[in-house]
């Protein structure tokens, strides 16, 4: 008879187990844990493209900045030109003046009027170079029997002569200057010129007189 008894404790009493977990298979991470996870991971990659984006543009930054210090230098070294060779212009148009006065100064006189008159030219021409000479304004030195020079001569004529030597300068037309560094006015120059036939027997006769005499 006892056996036959019921517990009413032990029929009463139900485990209930949520579903999302009934759902899951046996050895997986709760789907909590995964989110979370996820999560983190997600965050570390928006962290490390962050992070590549700042570090582009600090190269940008940096890049910029460095442009900017060039273009300063380059400013500072144009106002620095432009104030060194800003009376260029102007010492261009005044030697066009001296010039004048040396053609007035080579004339041949004997009157003693015409010779004071002249005196005066020169005075007034010694006073015009002098202030162009302290704005930078040198005189090319070339002279008759110079090779000539190409970088600071022209040459507006030639001659031929056998008795002097190939390119010589024989004769100076007008005078050359420089401002400061740079070439202001070529000097005009004659120059002699030596066929490059006569040139080469010449050098032949020499090579012959020479293994003549050895």
């Amino acid at each position: 008879m006892e056996d036959n008894k019921k517990d009413p404790l032990k029929d009463n009493i139900t485990i209930e187990v949520p579903e999302e977990e009934l759902k899951e298979p046996i050895g997986t991470e709760p789907k909590e844990e995964k989110h979370k996870k996820k999560k983190k991971e997600s965050l570390e990659d928006k962290i490390e493209e962050i992070s590549e984006e700042l570090k582009d543009v600090k190269d940008k930054y940096f890049r910029a900045l460095a442009e900017m210090d060039n273009t300063k230098k380059r400013l500072q070294e144009d106002l620095k030109r432009e104030r060194t060779y800003s009376s260029y212009t102007l010492a261009d148009k005044m030697v066009d003046s001296i010039e004048v006065f040396d053609q007035a100064l080579n004339v041949q006189t004997d009157d003693p009027n015409f010779k004071n008159f002249l005196y005066g030219f020169k005075m007034i021409k010694d006073m015009f170079f002098n202030a162009l000479s302290e704005e930078g304004v040198k005189l090319i030195e070339t002279k008759i029997g110079d090779t000539f020079d190409p970088v600071t001569e022209h040459a507006v004529d030639k001659i031929h002569d056998p008795e002097i030597a190939d390119n010589t300068i024989v004769k100076i037309v007008k005078k050359g200057y420089k401002f400061k560094d740079r070439l202001l006015r070529p000097a005009m120059v004659v120059i002699n010129i030596i066929p490059k036939q006569e040139n080469e027997s010449d050098s032949s006769e020499e090579e012959l007189q020479e293994e003549a005499t050895a």
